[in-house]
């Protein structure tokens, strides 16, 4: 019998409780009142008796901005105006009214999911909490302090920059923190547990905020409640899944309970009479599930959830329910020693995984305005694209419970870094237990969700402490207790937590490293390869040496003109205008004073194009130079497939419009380099590549049983003459990189002509392509080009419509944009083949006119 739930060794007692409970038992509930405390609040300046109305959730920058404070930080260059938020304390203050039904439960408390950051609260102008970290929500009980009838909340905000001075003060040595974009002597970001990325990073703005950043809450209850839940499928397969539950309840009395579980809202048979004595008590249900559905990544099947039900019953009533969507799976990292290191890879189900993904930030640096469709757009652009894997780097926040759940139902698992970044951390006591108060709290927040797969303690710190010259900034003594610090805290305090409260998953201490702390060596652990971008070499430079696992690496491109637009005037439309630097934060003056990633673009387009003189043909380009060097890299990583297994891109997305390595910008519209992501991420790819005096194709295949395909290899003129041609039968082995076609550049008849020809490959099963490659013998700046000579019919359907486009002549990466750019394209920036018709589905709600709504360019025009 398909999805039959059944406590482990208890098939005959769970049929009859199951028989029972279903038959003779009735319930009635009463279970806890929940209340959001989300309106009339109002916010002022301390110090000011002016008071304006403010959204909590929220941050006072966004508050200012929608009462008229202060003007959109987002354009030009207008976050330099609003700087003096970051050194003034806030006052918010809201009224709620309390029954006396509330008031009567045995217990009321005030639930805060997030205050950013030192807060101190008063209820009824009782001061009942003090709060210090932003990543950790707090509670408190406050029936004694309530009243019946109305009710004042106040939240005291003290400046975080001023109370970092303070702690900064207090020591005679530096810790460094090198993406603050403050003085290096006032450098605090350190001393505040609160996302980094608020002070500035080489991709964002310094936009030190202050606020109630999630929701506050009042929760009243009766007797007992189901504190924690944790789960974890010990095994699983296609006939039966292990799983265990450990249950935490905070019991008020000494009593007689019934804990039972519901799947798919119909009783388990899953059960327990419990005796809970007044406190914390902890118990556990063992249970199998068998023919379970289970949960899979992206691309290998589906990631089915099971809704889980807890249910916590006294006298034949339900007083409380614990309630969550649950992926059945094993998840594994295996690292083997092999004959080059160890290995590094994921296993799935049992099954090993090349993961395919990318590093996120939030979507807004002021992270309340990130909306549940903000969410959605993150995660289909993830899952568009082929990914299976996303990683929450270090320097940004936990993220919202939706994004996960949002991961969980589509397959995405997620490497989750502590909140640490590219910085030391002082080593006070105080310091180190608020940070292992946040590892615990983050940890069991989280660790239900089946996309969790991995936790990392920091991003590049190890790394900064042996290259960055932060060793050289003490005294041996002062060296020797950073680094025990370091080491109590990535060694101890957070794989501790990992080890107690999340035990099903791995740790690891920081990425990149190698096996057992050391540093990155490309031959075991995780890898940062920046050696294209920040050491300049070149795009080839991605097949050289690949590690076993890339968990960063990227090119930046300035966004779509749509969105220059919306943050700039046409005067600043220059790389070198005030605006366009200001915008732009990877600043390198190792290489030059003022050197940044602005000149880095045209450095890499002088290698690979023409530098156009026009600003908007200069942004189109960078978007080609990128896709291009994600395209280098993904291929080179996929054919390395087993010894990599592994890559990571930074960035998937924007946290305001600007520069950076993102593939889809702030508003949503896709580079070039995601269109370029979304077919190297493919089940199956063809990847031609020249290695020595071979022209060696690779099929690399991510399906779990082979196939039997065939192969044509064309070598065309961009008139579409074909000069040469070979088609053979292969053998596709499943879940890794083969070889499928060999010859010698020299027995191709391209003469002296490498820059007029391209190879075309198609990978055909059954009569159907699954994959196709364009590889070019030159770089674009080389290629002779025909003039563009592109043919187009538009046809509406629904939702949109369809381009067909047509060519007699090879059109070179081939941008359609429509007014506004606001739509989605099924494909763009591609080549398009002459003799090969394409068509392209436009999704949008705009009526178009063919004449003067579709703009077309191609490299062709810009020769």
């Amino acid at each position: 019998m398909k999805n039959k739930f059944i406590p482990a060794g208890l098939l005959l007692l769970s049929f009859l409780a199951l028989v029972f409970t279903t038959c003779t038992r009735k319930t009635k509930q009463k279970l806890p009142v929940m209340t959001e405390i989300k309106e009339n609040w109002q916010f002022s300046q301390a110090g000011s008796d002016s008071w304006l109305k403010a959204e909590v959730p929220g941050t006072v920058h966004t508050d200012l901005l929608a009462n008229g404070q202060i003007g959109d930080f987002f354009y030009r260059m207008n976050e330099n105006d609003v700087q003096w938020i970051e050194q003034e304390d806030w006052l918010y203050r809201t009224t709620f009214n309390v029954s006396d039904d509330i008031l009567a439960k045995d217990k009321v408390e005030l639930i805060f999911k997030g205050l950013d950051t030192y807060a101190h609260i008063f209820l009824n102008d009782e001061l009942i909490l003090e709060a210090d970290n932003m990543f950790v929500g707090r509670e408190v009980e406050c029936r004694d302090f309530l009243k019946s009838g109305e009710n004042e909340l106040r939240i005291l905000f003290l400046s975080p920059v001023r109370e970092g001075m303070k702690k900064l003060g207090k020591i005679d040595y530096r810790i460094p923190s090198v993406n603050e974009q403050a003085p290096v002597g006032e450098r605090t970001s350190v001393f505040t547990r609160k996302a980094p990325f608020h002070y500035g990073w080489d991709w964002g703005p310094r936009l030190v905020t202050s606020g109630i950043w999630r929701p506050v809450y009042l929760r009243a209850w009766d007797k007992a409640r189901i504190k924690d839940i944790y789960l974890q499928t010990i095994s699983a397969d296609s006939l039966r899944a292990g799983i265990i539950a450990d249950v935490q309840i905070h019991s008020l009395t000494g009593e007689n309970y019934l804990l039972s579980l519901y799947i798919n809202g119909e009783p388990s048979g899953v059960s327990e009479n419990i005796t809970l004595s007044k406190g914390i008590n902890d118990t556990r249900l063992e249970f199998s599930i068998y023919n379970p559905d289970l949960w899979w990544t992206n691309g290998l099947g589906e990631p089915h959830l099971y809704d889980f039900s807890f249910r916590l019953e006294h006298k034949r009533t339900v007083i409380d329910k614990y309630e969550l969507d649950y992926g059945v799976r094993t998840i594994k990292l295996v690292q083997d020693p092999d004959e080059v290191g160890h290995s590094f890879h994921f296993e799935v189900n049992g099954i090993p995984v090349f993961m395919k993904g990318a590093n996120i930030i939030p979507s807004e640096t002021l992270t309340p305005r990130v909306t549940e469709e903000m969410y959605k757009n993150l995660i289909n652009n993830a899952v568009e694209a082929n990914m299976n894997m996303l990683r929450v780097w270090g320097g940004a926040i936990y993220e919202e419970d939706y994004f996960y759940e949002l991961c969980n139902r589509n397959g995405l698992l997620v490497w989750q870094d502590f909140m640490f970044a590219c910085n030391l951390q002082p080593g006070d006591e105080a310091h180190l237990e608020n940070i292992r108060k946040e590892a615990e709290y983050n940890v069991k927040r989280l660790r239900n969700h089946a996309s969790v797969a991995l936790w990392c303690g920091n991003n590049e710190n190890l790394h900064g402490w042996h290259h960055w010259g932060w060793q050289d900034l003490y005294t041996p003594q002062q060296r020797d207790f950073m680094w025990k610090t370091y080491e109590r805290i990535f060694y101890d305090i957070l794989p501790g937590a990992v080890a107690e409260f999340d035990p099903k998953n791995s740790y690891w201490s920081s990425s990149p490293s190698s096996v057992g702390n050391q540093l990155a060596d490309r031959k075991s652990g995780d890898e940062h390869d920046w050696t294209v971008w920040f050491g300049r070499q070149p795009f080839s430079n991605y097949a050289n040496n690949v590690p076993r696992f890339v968990s960063e690496w990227g090119l930046q491109a300035f966004p779509g003109m749509h969105t220059i637009e919306n943050f700039s005037e046409p005067d600043d439309w220059d790389i070198d205008s005030d605006v366009m630097r200001h915008r732009q934060r990877s600043n390198m003056p190792y290489i030059e004073p003022g050197f940044d990633g602005n000149d880095m673009i045209r450095w890499y387009m002088e290698m690979y194009y023409n530098v156009p003189d026009d600003f908007k043909d200069f942004t189109y380009v960078s978007q080609l130079l990128q896709a291009k060097g994600y395209k280098t890299a993904v291929e080179a990583h996929r054919r390395a497939m087993p010894h990599c297994m592994g890559t990571l891109y930074w960035q998937l997305n924007d946290c305001w419009p600007t520069v950076s390595w993102s593939t889809v910008d702030y508003h949503n519209r896709w580079k070039a380099s995601h269109y370029a992501i979304k077919k190297a991420y493919e089940k199956v790819i063809v990847s031609s590549v020249i290695e020595g005096d071979q022209v060696n194709t690779y099929v690399v295949s991510d399906k779990l049983e082979p196939f039997e395909a065939e192969i044509t290899l064309s070598l065309m003129e961009f008139n579409g003459n074909i000069l040469w041609a070979d088609t053979l039968p292969v053998n596709i082995p499943a879940n890794t990189s083969s070889l499928a076609h060999s010859i010698q550049e020299s027995e191709l008849p391209a003469g002296d002509r490498p820059g007029s020809i391209v190879l075309v490959t198609d990978l055909v099963v059954e009569g159907k392509e699954v994959a196709t490659s364009n590889f070019y013998f030159a770089a674009p700046k080389y290629l002779d080009l025909p003039p563009s000579d592109v043919w187009f019919a538009l046809r509406k359907v629904r939702k949109g419509y369809e381009l067909e486009l047509f060519s007699d002549v090879l059109e070179r990466n081939l941008f359609i944009d429509i007014p506004g750019g606001k739509g989605t394209f099924s494909d763009n920036y591609f080549d398009l083949l002459p003799g090969r018709e394409k068509t392209i589905k436009i999704t949008t709600d705009l009526i178009l006119d063919p004449v003067t709504d579709i703009n077309i360019i191609s490299l062709n025009d810009l020769r």
